[in-house]
């Protein structure tokens, strides 16, 4: 497909642990990797069933290869039909309060449509991590009063470097959050940023993801716990650097 540059679109169906009982054969947990740096291939990640469904149509009208990589289990609506979307744009998402329901505590805006608003740090996150990085945001605003960027990075390539970048600078503190093994979607963000951020932007990061480990038997809510993707575990190691990076 890639070597041809041939106008194929792939389903990339049980992406992540979201397989649940089926385990370690049925799950995918690479391919993140394998795809991104396969030459003409482009990938998205949405990360609910309205952005799988625009993402789809995106990808319909480019010319060549790309593959739209969803779950099987049921996520959270976490975007809607108004939510904007763009293709190679990353989403940003800003926790803005306490409101009954969920998705209205939250302000997206375009990549390239949002102000820095001086946040303490930044999760770069895809697909079904995007929920749990909103509810990490709501725990160390509601908890800690510390103040999150989200990046919904829908589209991993092409990726938007500006965004990452961007993150890296004016927050200075980065975790990414994958349901792949971790480094896949990380790795890529970690290049980005190292490539594109000035020498003198001090930074601390860290990657959320399964450890260098296969999948599981087990209810899709109890592997997230088990291999450490919650939010939870977000806040707690987002809390982490946030006091490093403020010599606590």
């Amino acid at each position: 497909m890639c070597y041809n540059n041939f106008n194929v679109k792939v389903a990339d169906a049980h992406g992540g642990i979201s397989v649940g009982q089926d385990g370690a054969t049925h799950q995918a947990l690479e391919e993140i990797t394998n795809m991104c740096y396969l030459p003409n291939m482009r990938m998205v990640i949405p990360c609910d069933a309205i952005e799988t469904e625009k993402a789809t149509e995106a990808i319909a009208f480019i010319e060549g290869p790309a593959v739209v990589r969803y779950g099987r289990e049921a996520t959270p609506l976490v975007s809607t039909i108004a939510t904007p979307y763009k293709f190679a744009l990353a989403n940003i998402i800003r926790y803005r309060g306490e409101k009954k329901n969920f998705i209205e505590a939250f302000e997206i805006k375009l990549s390239t449509d949002y102000e820095s608003e001086g946040e303490d740090l930044s999760v770069i996150a895809c697909g079904p991590m995007v929920a749990e990085a909103m509810r990490a945001a709501y725990i160390l605003k509601e908890e800690y009063r510390i103040e999150v960027r989200i990046l919904n990075v829908h589209t991993v390539k092409p990726i938007d470097e500006e965004a990452m970048v961007k993150a890296g600078e004016e927050t200075g503190v980065i975790i990414t959050a994958e349901e792949h093994q971790v480094g896949g979607f990380g790795n890529i963000v970690a290049g980005v940023i190292a490539r594109g951020k000035r020498y003198q932007a001090p930074l601390l990061m860290e990657m959320v993801g399964v450890e260098d480990k296969f999948g599981e038997s087990g209810a899709p809510w109890e592997l997230m716990k088990t291999f450490g993707l919650t939010a939870e575990h977000i806040a707690q190691r987002a809390r982490k650097l946030y006091q490093r990076k403020n010599g606590e």
